[in-house]
């Protein structure tokens, strides 16, 4: 990496982690302009209203790295919506995930994440962040997260010399990336996968620049509701 690129990591790192983020910057995200697009990825059922922001593959199958946000919202179904950007750069990246609770315009985004000093240690991190160690990221509901779970280790019962991306969760993304191959990169960026045990879905979504430390931040809006959960993988005006 030439040292021109590693500045612009950098600047996306400080970027990205911010305490508090303009909701205009995010905004313009979503906007389609001939670089950014944006595109709905699916919905996930929230029946106990706790949210989980985790890596799906590394962290999600263990309950002691996937801890749910400790502001709860009301149990419903919502939209997950990425903004997109192409860049000479860095290519077609994920730039901010984005999970729709209400109709109302976010007045501030604020930081929010409450993790077990364990995570903390293991990410090396020293503010409430979430670590990605396989490249994604994913949103879902904490029982969502269980029957996942549950999912999993019959899984592997049936392929115990299996790989549960390899094997499994990769061919998803082929699929998606067969259906919308202008908006995610060969291979896929996002898939909504529902349990065929249960029927829950878990969107997940490529973790912008690849492994690291990300944020949830809570889109609040003028009452101080929670109205948008977004994690921020790219900013897109460091790489235009």
């Amino acid at each position: 990496m030439d040292e021109k690129m590693r500045e612009m990591f950098m600047k996306n790192y400080d970027s990205i982690h911010r305490e508090n983020i303009p909701t205009e910057e995010i905004e313009a995200q979503f906007v389609k302009t001939e670089s950014r697009y944006f595109i709905s990825v699916g919905e996930i059922e929230c029946p106990t209203g706790y949210i989980i922001a985790s890596d799906p593959l590394a962290c999600l199958p263990n309950e002691a790295f996937s801890v749910p946000l400790s502001r709860n919202v009301p149990k419903g179904r919502y939209p997950v919506d990425v903004s997109i950007c192409r860049s000479d750069k860095i290519g077609i990246r994920m730039c901010t995930a984005r999970l729709k609770i209400s109709d109302k315009r976010p007045v501030q985004y604020t930081v929010a994440r409450d993790v077990s000093q364990d995570v903390l240690d293991l990410c090396n991190a020293s503010r409430e962040s979430f670590p990605v160690d396989a490249g994604l990221m994913c949103f879902c509901d904490e029982q969502a997260a269980k029957e996942y779970r549950a999912f999993l280790d019959e899984w592997y019962k049936e392929h115990p010399e299996g790989n549960h991306y390899d094997d499994y969760f990769a061919a998803f993304f082929a699929e998606s990336y067969e259906k919308l191959p202008a908006y995610q990169r060969e291979g896929g960026d996002f898939i909504c996968w529902e349990n065929p045990k249960t029927g829950s879905h878990i969107v997940m979504i490529a973790s912008g620049l690849g492994d690291g430390i990300y944020d949830c931040y809570y889109g609040l809006d003028e009452n101080c509701d929670v109205c948008q959960i977004i994690v921020p993988l790219v900013d897109p005006k460091v790489f235009e």
